[in-house]
């Protein structure tokens, strides 16, 4: 069957219709689009793993879940790019997929620093949210404004339901698992101490090997949901693999100004060894004790500084009286000074 006989099928019509999307609307700016697959897929998997007393009930929790994670899910993306904002980079569309969202930033980071800060600004979300529910959570009366038949009270449900979805997709989102924003931020932490291309190789076989554990835990499954867990990891290694590609022959930042390091303005510098490298900063134990060298350099200047005006004092007394004249005081300075000389060559 040719390709142009499969899109005329019913199977073939389905699939250009999940690949699509539509637009929700703009936003601060920022437009937002959705996939059909995440209009389509979502509200069924939400719909059989929620179970109600009633179809009212369950209908109502169902859209509770869908229009609520990706409510979060948009708020995560804005993150990001109000990051960017302040960075001066700026971002016109945010897409919304069964995977999560995408940020469409039109600019790349230009530095290690810039990317920690526009990755963790998206988990730093989650902690707002927080901030708001789970003190709620606590502080809501048990069975608030309950309907008569229904197993679950809906306020008590959602307010449930944001705090365990950003407590969720906090910790998912800060796994070290590239392109996830823990993966950026592991780069980023890298490309610190490194060539920001040889990081980007480390970072990309950690996100490979975290794509290989979540279809693996996705295996285990039987339910519709393990699906997405099988894309997602096979998107995690199909994002590494596409970076790995892009980091042997281009640069990962592109900085401006005309100033710049060598690991900046080489992309092959990384595989020359430690040529490529950038001097890694000492740690709080050396500075520590470089500090307190300094410190003790100090106090002896100060201390042979004393020293020399004491013996001037007394060799102006040995011209006065003689040697014979000096005190015991006087004649220690001299011992003092004259052990010191010798200590110091």
């Amino acid at each position: 069957m040719h390709y142009a006989d499969y899109d005329s099928t019913p199977a073939g019509r389905f699939l250009r219709l999940v690949m699509r999307s539509f637009a929700i609307g703009t936003f601060f700016g920022v437009h937002v689009r959705m996939y059909w697959a995440a209009a389509i897929l979502m509200p069924l998997i939400f719909l059989g793993r929620v179970h109600g007393g009633t179809a009212a009930e369950t209908l109502l929790l169902a859209t509770v879940c869908c229009v609520g994670l990706f409510v979060i899910i948009w708020t995560h993306e804005m993150g990001h790019i109000a990051a960017g904002w302040r960075l001066g980079i700026r971002s016109d569309l945010i897409t919304l997929s069964p995977l999560g969202g995408v940020a469409h930033m039109n600019a790349p980071v230009q530095s290690p620093r810039e990317e920690l800060f526009v990755s963790l600004a998206g988990p730093a979300v989650h902690l707002l949210w927080l901030a708001v529910f789970w003190p709620l959570q606590l502080l809501l009366p048990a069975r608030v404004l309950v309907i008569d038949g229904w197993h679950w009270c809906p306020i008590e449900f959602t307010v449930w339901y944001l705090v365990t979805v950003n407590v969720s997709l906090l910790l998912f989102n800060l796994l070290p698992f590239f392109p996830l924003d823990g993966g950026r931020v592991l780069r980023a932490l890298l490309a610190m101490r490194v060539h920001p291309n040889r990081a980007t190789m480390w970072a990309t076989t950690v996100g490979i090997v975290g794509g290989c554990v979540v279809i693996a835990m996705a295996l285990w499954q039987v339910e519709i949901a393990s699906t997405i867990g099988i894309v997602l990891g096979l998107s995690n290694i199909s994002a590494s693999l596409q970076e790995r590609r892009l980091a042997r022959h281009v640069l990962v930042y592109q900085p401006y100004g005309e100033r710049r390091e060598a690991w900046q303005v080489d992309p092959d510098a990384w595989k020359r060894g430690a040529g490529g490298e950038r001097t890694a900063a000492p740690g709080w134990f050396a500075r520590w004790r470089a500090d307190r060298a300094a410190r003790r350099a100090e106090a002896q200047a100060a201390e042979d500084a004393a020293l020399e005006r004491q013996v001037d004092d007394v060799l102006a007394r040995v011209k006065e009286v003689g040697l014979g004249g000096l005190d015991a005081r006087e004649k220690a300075i001299l011992q003092r000074a004259a052990k010191r000389r010798r200590e110091t060559g």
